[in-house]
């Protein structure tokens, strides 16, 4: 996604790592997983907060920033459910979703199957 110079700064003062689309897609979800659950292996407790913005625009249009070259809504369905077998995963939230923009309920369809596949995983674990 994109960031504005505020964010990035905020992003490297506080040590916060960005895995890019590209880097999911060269590396492949379960080596991006590995390093990002790697870079929070000192942490007790893990908060997931999936913004539907990280998402293509051709499928995000029901959010304020839609992206180009955003994950594709399998792509977020495989990173998260790997993500969610991990057992410090505490809690997890869809967020970004606007219904004024949402035309036909397609973006709370999509972000309600991706909160649903990884609150199944969740509660497996």
């Amino acid at each position: 996604r994109d960031y504005e110079k505020e964010e990035e700064y905020l992003l490297k003062k506080h040590n916060i790592k960005v895995i890019p689309v590209s880097e999911v897609r060269k590396k492949g979800v379960e080596s991006v997983v590995r390093s990002a659950l790697l870079h929070l292996s000192n942490c007790d407790d893990i908060y997931v907060s999936f913004d539907v913005d990280s998402l293509d625009n051709s499928i995000s249009r029901g959010t304020g920033t839609p992206v180009s070259n955003g994950l594709r809504e399998r792509e977020a369905e495989d990173l998260l459910a790997t993500i969610m077998q991990n057992h410090k995963i505490c809690c997890f939230e869809v967020t970004e979703v606007n219904p004024t923009l949402d035309k036909e309920n397609l973006m709370a369809e999509i972000a309600f199957n991706i909160l649903q596949r990884s609150v199944n995983i969740l509660l497996v674990n």
